[in-house]
């Protein structure tokens, strides 16, 4: 077996809890896991014999063998609910679809006379979609209860997506006004509650711990908890180098296992560092090759939709997490009990929580307000920020023309055109109208600018170093993520280094001086005497002056 997660079934089933939660991003092997689980432990159909499926894995001769005594015994109950997700608040009718199948699945068991018939029809009505709305939020404890008795065997429930409730989509109202959340804690929640001793185990897989916590405490459900934190269960979701070296070589492809690396490693889930399973098997279906834009979009995309509303301060730390070694020094506010949490640090949480970034830091406890250098995982991400970034500033500006100008000038040496598309979004963006006597917004406006320039690396800030430095740096390269990166690329790519002064007191020929000034301080400070690295030739200095309403430009070729 290539790769053999098996010995989480022998975790699940010597914890103590009655109930076990899951929580790791989408596509890091939750729902694999639980497919998985319900396959050890599930008896087989009536009048069809047990598969051996796992007499090869690890779980099968595991201490001296004695997990085999659990291996298709029990009934499960398997409810998916993670498609919810994707339907935004249409929740309601994916947990009643979820039912309704179970429901389905298990009524040929529901035949033994001695079961209640006012109960079993219950069943049947959720089975065939005719039950009411109490009917169906009621139904889980009553299949617990039937298939026990049937069975005559304690009833294992695995639920997959049980937090889509919470997801950001999915929190509004549906058609019905009906509370998403209320719905879970009704049909799921209070079921769990109830059947205690008759639920052999509950395993919930998601991606928020905090429901969970506060609904099974809510109830005094006993419960184990692994997040992107624990150590418990750390080496079960998520490929290991290893697992996708196995992969490699299994495929033949053993020599893309630095590109592998690079583009899809980079998780660190407890005391170990993982890929992506979905990502690493998207890397080998498409033939090992780097991804394209294509392939990053549903990162881009839901990253987009959380920073639409940004100012460009926020986005700063965007800016940071590029950077070499970048990364956002914030708590992680996983637990539920944690009344002073901000919106900002709700924000950081949800994006770990959602696999956008990862920690190292995982050695401290999990609750607690310590903060965490949080970081991109791997290239992938990486490329999929910079669209972001880089779709941020087109849609900053009213016409998408006049950032295509500035990046065109900028590239060229071309001072009208620059000064005339940067003087049109100035105005679209609103910079200077909140926070006028600094200069670090129109900084941070030439840098985000600087973002996607053809045949050109990520621009390189020195505003942390102190003393008013506002200077900015891109260098050419020769990586590209796709042939569109390359549309507009000269064939001769200068160093480009951007200088800027401000000055609200200056008058239209001090503002000129300011640009003036800025350049040749690229010179007197040296920031450009460096040997510039293939494939750049020559340099381009830029000055720029601001005086809140106006900007000049000045460039110099070298």
């Amino acid at each position: 077996m290539l790769v053999d997660k098996t010995m989480f079934i022998a975790d699940v089933l010597d914890c103590d809890a009655s109930v076990v939660v899951c929580c790791r991003p989408e596509g890091f092997g939750k729902s694999m896991n639980l497919s998985m689980l319900g396959a050890f432990l599930e008896r087989p159909a009536v009048g069809r014999s047990g598969q051996r499926l796992f007499a090869d894995a690890q779980i099968w001769d595991a201490d001296g063998g004695r997990y085999r005594d659990e291996h298709a015994c029990y009934p499960v109950i398997s409810l998916d609910f993670s498609g919810a997700a994707r339907r935004g608040p249409a929740v309601a009718s994916v947990v009643r679809d979820a039912l309704s199948g179970e429901c389905a699945r298990w009524l040929a068991l529901l035949e033994a006379p001695d079961l209640a018939r006012d109960k079993v029809r219950h069943i049947e009505r959720v089975a065939r979609g005719v039950a009411s709305t109490d009917e169906v939020d009621s139904v889980l404890g009553v299949l617990i209860e039937l298939l026990e008795m049937a069975c005559d065997e304690q009833v294992v429930l695995l639920v997959d997506g049980y937090d889509v409730a919470w997801s950001r989509r999915a929190s509004a109202r549906d058609a019905s006004d009906a509370d998403p959340a209320g719905l879970f804690d009704r049909v799921l929640f209070d079921a769990i509650a109830t059947a205690r001793d008759s639920l052999r185990l509950t395993c919930l897989m998601g991606e928020r711990p905090g429901p969970a916590e506060a609904a099974l405490s809510l109830h005094g459900c006993s419960y184990c908890l692994t997040t992107p934190l624990s150590t418990w269960c750390d080496r079960w979701f998520g490929f290991s180098d290893a697992e996708v070296q196995a992969l490699l070589n299994h495929a033949g492809r053993e020599e893309y296992l630095d590109d592998a690396r690079e583009w899809l490693e980079g998780y660190r889930f407890g005391r170990a560092y993982c890929s992506s399973p979905e990502r690493v098997i998207g890397f080998l279906d498409r033939g090992c090759t780097a991804p394209v834009r294509a392939d990053l979009y549903g990162y881009a995309d839901c990253l987009s939709r959380v920073v639409v509303g940004w100012n460009l301060d926020r986005l700063s730390v965007l800016f940071d997490l590029l950077e070499a070694h970048g990364c956002a020094e914030v708590p992680l506010c996983l637990g539920t009990a944690e009344p002073d949490v901000s919106p900002d640090d709700g924000l950081w949480t949800a994006l770990y929580l959602s696999g956008f970034l990862t920690t190292d830091m995982t050695e401290e406890p999990e609750h607690g307000d310590r903060l965490r250098s949080l970081r991109l995982p791997n290239n992938e991400l990486r490329q999929a920020l910079r669209l972001v970034i880089v779709e941020w500033f087109e849609c900053a500006a009213e016409d998408i023309r006049d950032v295509d100008a500035f990046r065109d000038g900028l590239c060229h040496g071309n001072e009208d055109t620059v000064r005339r598309a940067l003087s049109r979004i100035l105005g679209d963006a609103g910079i200077g109208a909140t926070d006028p006597d600094t200069p670090l917004p129109y900084h941070l406006l030439l840098q985000g600018l600087c973002f996607g320039l053809p045949g050109y690396a990520n621009p390189a800030s020195r505003r942390k170093c102190g003393a008013d430095r506002w200077d900015i740096q891109v260098f050419p390269t020769g990586a590209v993520l796709d042939v569109a990166d390359t549309i507009g690329m000269l064939g001769e790519r200068p160093l480009i280094t951007i200088n800027l002064m401000y000055d609200p007191d200056v008058d239209a020929l001090g503002l000129e001086l300011l640009a003036v000034q800025a350049l040749l301080d690229i010179e007197r400070d040296g920031i450009d005497e460096i040997r510039v690295p293939r494939p750049g030739v020559g340099r381009m200095r830029w000055g720029f002056g601001f005086d809140g309403q106006h900007v000049a430009t000045v460039c110099q070729r070298l």
